[in-house]
């Protein structure tokens, strides 16, 4: 629809969504330091909306380092010790990413420190439980005196702008951790989600939780291993990496360069040193934004013949009805030879596969999948395996476009004890990679439509929020 229009096909419970919304942005100005939230991209400063989207993202986890760094490091601490004392840590709905967190059984890098598989019932004093309140209320006296660190995701009324949470049938708001946390970190999570609006669209483009959530996440477990190994105790670390040795070298698939695998320090903190090789990784993200614009146009492309973007692996999460995510892409969850055979994608169609490891047998299937269906591919992910691209078949070899040249496979760190490098940036920059594609794409749909605006979600956590979701969906993905 045209932005001018667009008002006139809303209804009005939707467009008083629209204005508590500019409402909410009138307190996030102060923190993203910025005049005209609004104006800005399209009818600002003239930047690409995936830059806008880039710096608002990387200014929020730029402010989580330079304000919340204490209680991180108290986190990772509070880790080691429940591990130390044998109690269990446990994860549940840290806000990392759309219903997924950058974890899962055989994820390259990640120490076996957390269960996911979470029952209020067993916790027990002693325990620690890492969670954001996404849609659980808890109760001071089920928590039985275990140690809670939280934080605020988009599902709690802990998040900036609660009064926009739904009230019926559930109220939202009353999903809290804060009050009942013994550590506490705040990273500044909304309501909304979003951090980017274009005229035309009450709705913020570009959620920025998964970002934050997965960087906060390795900062934390970088020095809980590190701490850990200080007293002498190692956790296994899940994944494909070959177990290290001292000074293991690895050479590269041209046997040209080498890469010397080193212990690090125990006396120093990682985190910081995680959050500045993951901004050098960030750095080099519109080193690829020729790339990006392809792979927009690639969807644009499937955009105009009706056809749907899906996503799969880690982004399948963030493809399927996103608080400020498209609604013209969708979800391809495809694990399963069952599920490849009743996926119903076409030659209109296109696919973005998100991948951790180049030449993991689930992606390849799925990418055979999506070729035997004509429809063109790309992928957002590593293509090495330290500093290695592997011989025989990667998706990266095969996919009409790739993402993510600046991020590895394995873990960053080597620490004493542990039997694999730990803590991956591949989630952290497919998050990104993902997001500033999606903005590069609203921005070449505006264009080749003559000002057609693409449809951002509201969350169906927000009132009239699910209405809004369903409108936009006959709106777009059934439109004439």
């Amino acid at each position: 629809m045209k932005r001018r229009d667009a008002m006139k096909l809303f209804p009005l419970s939707l467009a008083g969504a629209a204005g508590m919304a500019k409402q909410a942005v009138g307190g996030e100005i102060n923190y993203l330091n910025n005049p005209d939230i609004n104006a800005q991209g399209l009818t600002g400063s003239g930047e690409p909306l995936a830059v806008t989207y880039s710096k608002r993202a990387r200014e929020r986890i730029n402010w989580i380092r330079e304000n919340q760094s204490d209680n991180l490091l108290e986190a990772a601490y509070a880790i080691a010790r429940t591990v130390k004392n044998g109690g269990q840590c446990y994860q549940r709905g840290w806000d990392a990413g759309h219903s997924s967190a950058d974890s899962w059984p055989g994820r390259n890098g990640e120490p076996e420190i957390f269960s996911t598989n979470f029952d209020i019932n067993k916790l027990k004093k002693g325990d620690l439980l890492l969670s954001s309140a996404d849609g659980f209320e808890y109760k001071p006296e089920d928590l039985k005196g275990a140690f809670v660190i939280g934080c605020p995701g988009p599902w709690s009324g802990d998040a900036k702008y609660p009064e926009l949470l739904r009230k019926t049938p559930d109220d939202i708001s009353r999903f809290k951790l804060r009050p009942y946390a013994d550590l506490y970190i705040e990273n500044n999570a909304t309501a909304l989600g979003g951090v980017v609006y274009v005229e035309g669209m009450p709705a913020p483009f570009g959620p920025v939780s998964g970002f934050t959530g997965k960087t906060t996440i390795w900062m934390i477990l970088a020095d809980a291993c590190r701490i850990l190994a200080r007293d002498g105790i190692n956790r296994p670390v899940k994944g494909d990496e070959p177990l290290l040795k001292e000074n293991f070298d690895y050479k590269n698939y041209q046997g040209v360069m080498t890469l010397k695998v080193e212990r690090r320090s125990l006396n120093k903190p990682l985190m910081g040193s995680y959050f500045n090789e993951l901004s050098q990784q960030l750095d080099m993200v519109f080193a690829e934004y020729g790339t990006m614009k392809k792979v927009a146009s690639m969807c644009v492309d499937s955009l105009m013949k009706h056809g749907v973007i899906y996503g799969t692996g880690p982004l399948a999460g963030e493809a399927g009805g996103r608080r400020s995510g498209l609604c013209v892409t969708e979800s391809a969850r495809l694990n399963t030879d069952e599920a490849r055979k009743n996926f119903k994608g076409t030659s209109n169609d296109c696919a973005i596969l998100g991948v951790t490891k180049p030449d993991d047998p689930n992606d390849l299937a799925n990418l055979d999948l999506f070729r035997s269906r004509g429809m063109n591919v790309a992928c957002i992910g590593p293509m090495t395996r330290s500093i290695m691209i592997p011989e025989g078949r990667t998706v990266q070899k095969e996919s009409d476009f790739n993402l993510g040249r600046m991020c590895d496979t394995y873990g960053l760190f080597a620490i004493p004890g542990f039997e694999r490098r730990i803590c991956p940036t591949s989630g952290v920059l497919l998050d990104h990679l993902y997001w500033c594609t999606m903005l590069e794409v609203v921005q070449q749909y505006i264009e080749r439509s003559g000002g057609d605006v693409p449809g951002a979600y509201f969350s169906q956590a927000l009132q009239d929020g699910n209405e809004w979701k369903l409108r936009l969906y006959e709106l777009y993905m059934r439109r004439p």
